[in-house]
């Protein structure tokens, strides 16, 4: 995921398809035409960064933006900055359905596609916290079995 994920969405995608994204006209089928998706491999590759892009925008949408933060420092009146940061984040889940659209007409494209990064890193984190869930539970029951009535 980390090799993925760039500053910014337009650095993750390329400037290829990030182009296709915000043009006025979108259609996923001809960005994926565009794409070289000649092997499983590069497949997996395109599948990898737009998902890394579609979790950092939604990630940034999802957060409190810098120049709000940073409002003291900023000679930006309140409400432009509270404009600037509604219009931010309005592109944001705009091109972020757009992603998302794009990819899903990738994984029609390659139903037997691999798991993304994202989806294997998905699964890592929910075996560890499943892990951590049972052992609690083990060592509660084990204290309630030991215990007097």
């Amino acid at each position: 995921m980390i090799l993925f994920c760039a500053k910014n969405g337009k650095a993750s995608l390329g400037d290829d398809i990030y182009k296709h994204l915000v043009a006025e006209s979108f259609y996923p089928e001809s960005v994926l035409d565009m794409l070289d998706l000649s092997s499983e491999h590069k497949a997996v590759g395109a599948a990898n960064r737009i998902e890394a892009t579609i979790h950092l925008w939604n990630r940034r949408r999802n957060s409190k933006p810098s120049s709000l933060r940073e409002s003291r420092e900023s000679t930006k009146s309140s409400w432009v900055l509270v404009k600037d940061f509604m219009l931010d984040m309005d592109k944001k889940e705009y091109l972020s359905s757009r992603a998302e659209n794009l990819l899903f007409c990738l994984k029609q494209r390659f139903p037997n596609l691999r798991q993304t990064l994202l989806d294997i890193t998905k699964i890592q984190h929910n075996k560890v916290y499943l892990n951590s869930a049972y052992l609690r539970v083990k060592h509660w029951l084990e204290k309630l079995l030991t215990s007097e009535f």
